[in-house]
């Protein structure tokens, strides 16, 4: 579609992408590093959540990975690599390290500001900005943007996948997720909770051991590899002229695009859950890093390296399908049901860790478009099933943009009250 195709490009352009950028930077210069200094305290809040008295933190972080490790981490990266080359995993590295520092920050937000067990970057827009009329202009991109990164595009990839492996047709797909999501959603119970924190690591330790088999078994590749995703991400491979240029800002403006989509730094999405964490401002803040680092460093890059270890792009797919291909030239078919599933499940766990975070969201902007809300976000879910993966993508990539710019504009004017937690001892 021509329109979606310049409205995303206009969404995305260089101001958003340099925005996102600048206060990476800033963070990661004004905390000094976070990301490398305080790597022993984030292990402490890590092993804190996991302890047998955290039992409400683990359920928060489950539903907060969910929420981030999504088809992003699968067929998102796949994405990356068919439209912006090997040279993309590079940038969507950088987006990542600097997102760490900006999740750092977000995370702090998210419980200075929260409002009782209610939080979101929207209360920080509110309480700590003083703008009402902004902090509802971001509840409602987030609403936005959970129809289409936080449904349409995990229903269609999750459809894709099941689709590929079992001949079950997309509506069928659609409809099984519809309820699911619709089950999340009318559920009086701390379902999104449960559900998080029983899929999320089975299906995270399913997944890295098969894509990691699969890098192993290609284990001499991988200078090769590394040596391809460094030079494609500066131009450095031999072309003509304006084609250099032209493929370095294809792998720059696709492997950012790409690690915002999958680990969301810079979008806030995530504070609305963190807000029932329990855990202090800093605390919170790190543990939001940990999330970026089992997102991107982890997943992520375990899903590229395989990718591009096993010659799967020669095939000239696209999303799970890649990702499929790359493990079935190892295992064979069995391996690739078994990434179709996986797709399908972080999908589902997708969808349920976002409809939470657009429940917030809705509710902040009215408690009258809570039903609403609830009726289109299943619809959407259906709807993405059956849609091509390019549209899905492409709504997804306009409406995560909208997210950046009121957020961003908080982490800026609160940045005083990320400062001062980042001198601050973890209990």
């Amino acid at each position: 579609m021509p329109f979606l195709d310049k409205l995303s490009e206009l969404v995305w352009s260089l101001p958003t992408v340099a925005l996102i950028i600048s206060v990476g930077i800033y963070y990661t210069i004004r905390l000094r590093v976070p990301q490398v200094r305080c790597l022993g305290q984030m292990l402490a809040v890590v092993r804190k959540s996991f302890s047998g008295d955290g039992e409400n933190r683990f359920r928060v972080l489950s539903t907060a990975l969910a929420a981030t490790v999504g088809t992003g981490s699968v067929a998102g990266v796949a994405t990356a690599i068919t439209l912006g080359g090997a040279g993309a995993i590079f940038w969507l590295w950088v987006s990542a390290f600097l997102g760490m520092a900006v999740s750092f920050a977000e995370g702090v937000l998210s419980i200075e500001y929260r409002d009782g067990k209610k939080g979101g970057i929207m209360y920080a827009i509110r309480d700590g900005m003083g703008e009402k009329f902004l902090a509802r202009l971001y509840a409602f991109f987030t609403v936005l943007a959970s129809f289409g990164m936080g449904g349409m595009v995990q229903s269609n990839s999750a459809a894709e996948a099941v689709s590929s492996e079992s001949g079950i047709s997309p509506v069928a797909v659609g409809i099984i997720l519809a309820i699911l999501t619709a089950a999340c959603l009318f559920s009086g119970r701390d379902f999104t909770g449960k559900a998080s924190s029983v899929m999320m690591p089975v299906l995270t330790i399913i997944y890295i051991f098969i894509v990691t088999a699969v890098i192993v078994a290609n284990f001499g590749k991988l200078p090769e590899v590394f040596s391809e995703i460094f030079s494609s991400a500066f131009g450095l491979k031999p072309a003509i002229g304006a084609a250099v240029g032209i493929s370095v800002k294809q792998a720059v403006s696709v492997g950012f695009k790409r690690g915002i989509f999958s680990n969301e730094a810079g979008l806030g999405t995530t504070a609305a859950i963190h807000a029932g964490s329990g855990l202090s401002p800093k605390e919170q803040g790190l543990m939001n890093m940990f999330e970026v680092i089992i997102d991107t460093f982890v997943i992520c890059t375990l899903t590229a390296l395989a990718i591009l270890c096993s010659g799967a792009v020669e095939t000239g797919l696209d999303g799970s399908l890649l990702v499929s291909a790359a493990c079935e030239s190892v295992f064979g078919s069995i391996s690739g049901t078994a990434i179709s599933l996986c797709t399908a499940g972080f999908a589902t766990a997708t969808i349920i860790g976002w409809s939470k975070i657009g429940l917030s969201a809705a509710e902040y902007l009215s408690e009258r478009s809570v039903l609403p809300y609830k009726i289109a976000l299943i619809a959407a879910v259906f709807t993405g099933a059956v849609v091509s993966l390019s549209a899905a993508w492409k709504i997804s990539d306009i409406f995560n943009g909208l997210m950046v710019f009121p957020c961003v504009g908080a982490l800026w004017a609160l940045r005083k009250s990320v400062i001062c937690q980042i001198s601050l001892h973890t209990k």
